[in-house]
């Protein structure tokens, strides 16, 4: 009995470590996390972007990449993350569902005429497009901003009917579209710009003339975020000159800048 005693004295001394030390929550020695859901298009200069970052505020960053139209309806379900990183038109769908905090440009996207280099076809405008047995590849307007874009451009142009004609590959990648001009049978491509410095050297672009509606790469601070300080230093850390270089060198930039 008196051991028991001893035992329950103990007890009330040194309560249970729930109490004192929060067991089960992380240690103070253990990296926070950012988790960052990011378009597929933007992959490249994002993760270089996280790795500096992470390496500056020693945070772990994990990445849920996809197209932006799957991810969008993840957040919207409920899924977990602090960032999301998108383009036009889908932060302003956050903003109407009240999961926009903040959010930072940090570069551009346009779509771009591609085709092989020296242009063995002879393609100068997009009227050209239209030309008999031609093959031409773009992202499905369905799915891509980058395919309806053109696709409007086209319409505006009274161009739709003559080139969609042509049009053999309605792709839902950008790797997709490019390789079925770089390694498969097509003649010509519309692609988003980052594209072309993606494969420097496998496609050549053609000056069009068209000006396109203003398409952001925004970084948008969700606001379901389990870690809100650690999101707001990282849109803190993407509004800073070096980092929108960054998207730059990765061809995130308008035609002429």
């Amino acid at each position: 009995m008196k051991r028991l005693a001893i035992h329950l004295s103990l007890l009330f001394l040194f309560p249970t470590c729930g109490l004192l030390t929060g067991c089960g929550k992380p240690s103070s020695h253990e990296q926070a996390t950012l988790r960052v859901l990011c378009g597929s298009s933007m992959a490249t200069p994002v993760q270089e972007t996280g790795r500096q970052f992470g390496e500056t505020r020693k945070a772990r960053i994990e990445y849920d990449l996809g197209g932006s139209e799957t991810l969008l309806p993840k957040i919207l379900a409920g899924a977990r993350g602090d960032v999301f990183v998108c383009h036009d038109p889908f932060e302003e769908k956050l903003k109407a569902a009240g999961r926009c905090a903040n959010a930072v440009a940090v570069g551009w996207l346009e779509p771009v005429l591609a085709v092989r280099p020296g242009n063995p076809k002879g393609i100068r405008s997009v009227a050209d497009l239209a030309k008999p047995g031609l093959k031409i590849g773009l992202g499905d307007p369905r799915y891509s901003t980058c395919g309806e874009l053109f696709v409007n451009a086209l319409r505006q142009r009274n161009l739709y009917d003559g080139v969609m004609a042509n049009v053999v590959l309605q792709g839902r990648t950008h790797a997709e579209v490019a390789n079925g001009l770089i390694v498969g049978p097509l003649d010509a491509v519309v692609v988003w710009n980052f594209v072309m410095r993606l494969y420097a050297g496998k496609l050549e672009a053609v000056p069009v003339g068209i000006q396109y509606p203003a398409t952001r790469v925004t970084v948008v601070g969700l606001t379901t975020s389990e870690n809100p300080a650690l999101r707001d230093a990282f849109l803190a850390w993407c509004n800073q000159p070096q980092v929108k270089a960054v998207f730059r060198q990765h061809g995130y930039n308008r035609e002429g800048e």
